[in-house]
């Protein structure tokens, strides 16, 4: 194999890397989609997250099926490939998950 070949090889195993092997990290998905997970997982009805000031978490609100509004924090941890987050509600409940591989 040339050079050139070598050298192809190994930018295109990077970038399918960098692409694909991201995209299956929960510790590195965007706020939108650690939302859908963090809904499924806390059986919410509705969930807003943001980044907060502290790298790899986000904050937010979010509402069950009862109307209890929950003040949310999720940490996404990239090298253990998860988040876990905690909800705390205004009528004393509190939730808490964990997800990733």
């Amino acid at each position: 194999m040339s050079f050139k070949s070598n050298t192809l090889t190994t930018l295109m195993v990077s970038a399918l890397c960098l692409s694909g092997c991201g995209a299956d990290n929960p510790g590195t998905w965007p706020a939108d989609q650690v939302e859908i997970q963090v809904l499924k997982g806390a059986n919410l009805t509705e969930i807003t997250l943001s980044p907060a000031a502290e790298p790899g978490v986000l904050t937010g609100t979010g509402k069950d099926a009862s109307g209890e509004t929950y003040q949310i924090t999720v940490k996404q941890d990239a090298d253990a490939k998860q988040i876990n987050w905690e909800a705390k509600g205004d009528r004393g409940s509190t939730l808490d998950g964990l997800y990733g591989h």
